[in-house]
């Protein structure tokens, strides 16, 4: 009688990458990019809302000098409006400040609507800066006459201060069309300023919240496809169920057929011994059959 061969355990297969995993793959790290953005912004907004502030609140912008050899110097229409008539613009903007040092007669600084100011400069020689707070604030110079009168007589200023030194300028401002205007007190000619411009942004630190928020969720749902994407997922078990549930020593095809079939199993049976060459068969009793009977 033969021997049983020994049976032989293959490993599972290894899984492959189909196309969901891929996708989930791509999809998760597409999403870190934009997540990483708006943790990045968000932690920018929350380092000037906390620390950027000066000690009354306002974030300013880096000083710039100015100068016009006309008679005054101002922004190009300034257009407030959020967008939303539900948006305050007291929140998003909260007050606004112009710091303004002269470096020659005393000074005057107003904001007013653009429609009185293009009144009363119209024909003035003026320089007109088209980018406020810039690093190189470009400026366009225009007019050719001079004021009709100084301009701390007109009447049409929403907010102004004059005076020698630094003046500072304070304003809540409103949704409209808006123009700072910076003039020598007594409406000569040759007006040179160094200036800043500040803000209290009292929504700055929600803001900064919110973009942190939405990109620490990103970053979670990335990160979770990410890993859904590339860990092992356990392999279903063959025709005959698990381990133990109707196949010997493991499910997919019977034990030792030559293909793979789960783990190796811990317990292997033992071979068939034929008796007739077995070592211990000489030490056994001969049985002796019966005589035959003669026929009867």
């Amino acid at each position: 009688m033969a021997a049983t061969p020994q049976p032989t355990w293959y490993p599972p297969p290894t899984p492959r990458w189909g196309p969901g995993r891929v996708i989930a793959l791509v999809i998760g790290i597409v999403v870190l990019f934009p997540a990483l953005g708006l943790l990045a912004g968000g932690g920018v907004l929350l380092w000037g809302d906390r620390v950027a502030r000066d000690d009354n609140g306002f974030l300013n912008s880096a000083s710039q000098s100015f100068s016009s050899s006309g008679y005054a110097i101002t922004t190009s229409s300034i257009d407030l409006a959020t967008g939303a008539d539900w948006v305050p613009m007291s929140s998003a903007l909260g007050t606004a400040r112009l710091q303004v040092t002269g470096t020659g007669p005393d000074i005057f600084v107003g904001i007013a609507r653009a429609g009185d100011t293009t009144a009363y400069l119209g024909g003035v020689q003026r320089t007109i800066v088209t980018d406020v707070g810039s690093a190189s604030a470009p400026a366009i110079t225009t007019g050719a006459g001079a004021p009709s009168s100084p301009p701390g007589e007109q009447n049409f200023w929403t907010a102004q201060t004059s005076g020698s030194g630094t003046q500072s300028l304070t304003w809540s401002p409103s949704a409209g069309n808006w123009v700072l205007v910076v003039m020598n007190a007594d409406g000569s000619a040759g007006v040179s300023v160094d200036a800043r411009l500040g803000a209290t942004v009292p929504a700055l630190g929600g803001l900064a919240w919110g973009l942190l928020a939405a990109g620490l969720i990103l970053l979670l749902l990335g990160v979770l496809a990410i890993v859904l994407a590339v860990r092992r997922r356990p392999e279903p078990a063959g025709p005959y169920g698990p381990y133990g549930a109707g196949a010997p020593y493991g499910g997919g095809a019977p034990y030792g057929t030559g293909t793979p079939a789960g783990p190796q199993p811990s317990w292997t049976p033992p071979a068939p011994v034929d008796r007739t060459t077995a070592a211990d068969a000489g030490s056994e009793t001969p049985v002796t059959p019966p005589p035959a009977q003669p026929p009867g």
